[in-house]
């Protein structure tokens, strides 16, 4: 994504939070990010397309937060997990995408509703598969309910807490306690075998979910073109970190131990800079193909 279309999102996001984002129009967008219209047209096909491409975001920073958070831990430690589980809790916040979902919410929008919604079953399959790894395979088919209760104890716990005005509410203790009843709950689960989400039911959560496929040629294209665009006043630190990235992709075989070490630093580098975003899809990419590579390395 060009760095002009991310800056359209970033005040996109800005205004639908300052003003609502039912109040927000097209005409709005294009004055604030001062682009035409055909500009805009050009990025999203309408306003409801450019909400979802802020969603695509936030799930991007998640999960960059979360791999970063398991390197060299024990993907079993349940206060991993928990953190992990945090951080979209976190995001949401920092980019007060809260209200915007409560308004979808309580609207008539079917197509919004509907994205939404594929959000939540993404942020439910990634949960259901990081308790495989916590508890084994022996939970495969029971992973989504416990996922999905395990959400429920969060959310709907929260939600009590603020309509209570309990003003210091701490996520990550919510968390742990929900965490906790899980573990004690998964026993009687595996012993009586009932589960109300089936193996079909599963199957069409993850058709109805977005699949990114990835190759190590599509990355490695990707990340040439990201050192071809930058500068000599861009870090000389996140250029040489790009370099050694893209050699070590190259190179057969992949040393996996090697890119997990250059990723976290690569991102950082471009923090602060035009860079940020691209850099962090890249970064993304790449942990996302060394999740694959392992899953391949346990078959």
């Amino acid at each position: 994504m060009n760095t002009r279309k991310r800056k359209v999102l970033d005040v996109a996001r800005s205004l639908f939070i300052q003003k609502g984002f039912y109040e927000t129009s097209i005409i709005d967008i294009i004055q604030e990010a001062k682009i035409s219209k055909g500009t805009f047209y050009n990025y999203f096909t309408s306003k409801n397309e450019c909400f979802i491409a802020i969603l695509r975001e936030s799930r991007e920073e998640a999960s960059i937060r979360r791999y970063e958070l398991a390197v060299d831990q024990d993907p079993r430690d349940i206060e991993i997990l928990s953190k992990q589980i945090a951080v979209l809790m976190h995001i949401n916040r920092e980019q007060n995408l809260l209200q915007i979902f409560e308004a979808i919410y309580h609207s008539n929008d079917k197509d919004l509703q509907k994205a939404v919604m594929k959000h939540h079953l993404q942020e439910i399959e990634w949960l259901a598969s990081r308790l495989v790894e916590v508890y084994g395979e022996k939970i495969n088919e029971l992973s989504y309910e416990c996922a999905i209760q395990t959400f429920a104890m969060i959310h709907q716990t929260l939600r009590t807490l603020k309509i209570a005005k309990e003003h210091q509410i701490n996520p990550e203790s919510v968390i742990k306690m929900a965490l906790r009843n899980i573990d004690a709950i998964i026993p009687r689960m595996l012993e009586t075998k009932e589960v109300i989400i089936n193996i079909e039911t599963i199957q069409r959560i993850k058709n109805s979910v977005e699949q990114i496929v990835l190759s190590k040629d599509t990355v490695m294209h990707q990340l040439s073109g990201f050192i071809e665009i930058l500068k000599d006043e861009d870090p000389k630190d996140g250029k040489e970190f790009a370099h050694y990235i893209l050699h070590e992709l190259q190179s057969e075989p992949t040393k996996v131990y090697i890119l997990k070490a250059l990723l976290t630093p690569f991102r950082k580098a471009f923090s602060n800079t035009t860079h940020a975003a691209e850099s962090r899809e890249i970064a993304n990419h790449i942990w996302r193909l060394l999740e694959i590579y392992a899953q391949h390395s346990e078959e």
